[in-house]
């Protein structure tokens, strides 16, 4: 039987400057993609938002490749840019063939960059527009991505609000951002990853020809603080203008994935575990349930495996305004004990759970795009090009024991809770004008309001 030929493993190379390079050929796809990965995301920011907002001034390019940009849409590529806790990445997808222009945008992304003030307001409007939209105008908004982590957490880098604060990005001006800039664009804190159909020696070429030329800049020291034992629990409770119900997290911090990796994906199957539970604590009859499903997230932004360091495992479920924040917490730690001690079943709903996972990570490298982003996340997160690739393999040996043991720290840890209520609706300042009786309009039946 002929064997399918194999994916050529990705090659690397350093220049001179200091970027570091990824080459990842996959004939015949017909596709190219490019990843541009900075090593700052919003855990090493000086401004709560700044990389966000800088991501989103980078995002076209620079203030000369807008044309290059429209040229990409019009060989029916794609891009797209993201940041997250430990990095920012831009990313494309043109057709094979194409790798020239797609080098000539990320070589002026980071030379020529668009800081006029009018292009930096417009970028913070958007930004503004963007946490409007998906945090604060939705119920609970902001709960586990803002408002708990500043709890939690005693450092600058895990406590504060790094999607962007709508007043702090009005101190971010041309000056603020050019600095940030120029400290965390340096070549050397940056991956450049290339996946699809080239062939690798003018790859390398053109990446050569496009990028050695940029000259090297020192990084600034980024002391890592890390976070002192929590060791007594936190409260704390908000208003909530938008729903009728109350929502209450539970905030823990995550072992750390470079020197615990075992109880950081433990930590992730139990999160995926306590999904699937139902609402049963056991703790009530069925009708006095005080609770309703469970959600969680291993990391705030919820991607568990891109994270270079400790962070933030929380829980949060909905539950009637009325109810006890002790008593709902207790519900949630009842449950986390029955999976420590095994009252309930695990071989079974893990290995279902292993599965998913790992249909999802293959899921992930199905895109070319997805391809080049994790060679950049695992080449400088996690020291390790094929990271992804790994993980499936890790979880599938990870002993069902694990969980419980995660499961077991956090039944009884410190926690940081924090309470969303609704606020009580405000009565009229004046009873609304009622017609007399004579003058009411006649009744109608059967028709629509």
């Amino acid at each position: 039987m002929t064997q399918p030929p194999t994916t050529p493993a990705p090659t690397t190379l350093r220049l001179e400057n200091g970027l570091r390079v990824l080459l990842q050929p996959l004939p015949g796809c017909q596709v190219v993609a490019t990843c541009l990965h900075v090593g700052t995301g919003f855990r090493n920011e000086p401004v709560a938002g700044a990389a966000h907002l800088l991501e989103h001034v980078l995002a076209q390019g620079a203030s000369s490749s807008r044309p290059l940009t429209d040229a990409v849409a019009a060989t029916g590529g794609t891009t797209n840019a993201r940041t997250a806790a430990d990095y920012t990445q831009y990313t494309a997808v043109l057709p094979a063939g194409t790798l020239d222009l797609a080098l000539r945008i990320e070589h002026e992304r980071l030379t020529d960059p668009d800081f006029g003030p009018g292009h930096i307001s417009a970028q913070i409007a958007v930004v503004q527009a963007e946490i409007r939209r998906n945090m604060l105008q939705r119920p609970h908004g902001g709960l586990v991505l803002f408002d708990l982590p500043a709890l939690l957490h005693d450092t600058w880098e895990n406590r504060h609000n790094g999607y962007g604060d709508i007043e702090a990005l009005h101190d971010l001006g041309p000056a603020e951002l050019h600095r940030f800039f120029l400290d965390s664009y340096a070549p050397g804190n940056v991956h450049l990853a290339l996946a699809g159909d080239f062939d690798p020696q003018h790859a390398r070429d053109l990446v050569e020809h496009h990028l050695s030329p940029l000259p090297p800049r020192p990084l600034p020291p980024r002391p890592h603080t890390p976070e002192a034992p929590l060791t007594a629990p936190r409260r704390a409770q908000r208003a909530e203008r938008i729903a009728r119900t109350a929502r209450t997290a539970l905030g823990f911090r995550t072992p750390d994935p470079a020197t615990e990796p075992g109880a950081h994906l433990a930590t992730v199957l139990l999160g995926e575990l306590l999904e699937t539970l139902g609402t049963d604590c056991a703790c009530h009859p069925g009708a006095r349930r005080t609770w309703g499903a469970f959600r969680t997230r291993a990391h705030r932004t919820g991607n568990p495996f891109d994270v270079a360091r400790d962070a933030l495992f929380a829980v949060d479920f909905p539950h009637p305004a009325g109810t006890d924040p002790d008593e709902a917490e207790h519900c949630l730690r009842t449950v986390l004990a029955t999976v420590a001690d095994a009252r309930v079943p695990l071989t079974g709903p893990l290995a279902r759970i292993r599965r998913q996972l790992a249909l999802a990570l293959h899921a992930e490298l199905d895109s070319v795009a997805s391809q080049a982003s994790w060679l950049c996340i695992g080449a400088a997160v996690h020291d390790d090009p094929l990271h992804l690739a790994g993980l499936p393999g890790a979880l599938h040996r990870l002993p069902d024991t694990e969980v419980s043991a995660a499961a077991a720290r956090c039944a009884t840890a410190p926690a940081a809770r924090l309470t969303s209520l609704p606020t009580p609706a405000t009565p009229p300042a004046t009873p609304p004008a009622t017609l007399p009786v004579s003058a009411a309009a006649p009744a109608r039946t059967g028709a629509p309001a």
